[in-house]
């Protein structure tokens, strides 16, 4: 009878023991965890987005190999965006492109890495500037740079530190450190 007795109080001790070991987690304090509030509201691929003014005319085009849009900051991240800034709603006129961009809830793009600013329009003196990166509000169309840029033009390039400009005027202006080279005009 004590083998018995042994080998029942050993069962009853490891029933005990599993019996523990399973609820052992319910009795713990739930620890919340925040949700990641800036985890993307959604995200594309291969995408394009046309935005228009308030009289209904084209004012530009954003297309994009990969986006992501947040929902509380407003922001949109691009991955090799390209903007397409139309003229009257018709002809397009500028073309910029840049690794990276993100876009605010103000309509404010900064574009990051390899900014490239193609004027289209077959009669602009200015046909190309470069630069590392660019803020561009999307409504005024002012655009500006703290980084260096080069301005390429027929018959002229320019180069310095800093620019602001506005696209619709088509004016960008260098800040500091300016040189330039022209070459002559032939008939």
């Amino acid at each position: 009878m004590t083998l018995q007795r042994l080998l029942c109080a050993l069962l009853i001790v490891i029933c005990a023991w599993f019996g523990y070991y399973l609820l052992e987690d319910r009795f713990k304090d739930d620890v919340q965890v925040e949700p990641d509030a800036e985890k993307p509201l959604f995200t594309g691929s291969i995408v394009t987005n046309t935005a228009f003014n308030e009289s209904g005319m084209r004012s530009y085009q954003i297309d994009s190999d990969y986006l992501e849009h947040f929902s509380v900051s407003g922001d949109t991240d691009f991955d090799k965006p390209v903007l397409w800034v139309y003229r009257d709603g018709e002809n397009t006129e500028w073309r910029i492109s840049s690794n990276t961009a993100k876009l605010d809830k103000d309509q404010v793009l900064q574009m990051t890495g390899n900014v490239r600013i193609f004027n289209l329009l077959p009669e602009s003196i200015m046909k190309v500037m470069q630069t590392d990166t660019l803020r561009l509000d999307l409504i005024t169309k002012d655009f500006d740079t703290a980084d260096h840029v080069v301005i390429t033009g027929t018959g002229f390039q320019n180069e310095g530190t800093g620019m602001k400009g506005n696209m619709d005027r088509s004016v960008a202006t260098l800040l500091n450190n300016v040189k330039g080279r022209y070459e002559a005009l032939q008939n």
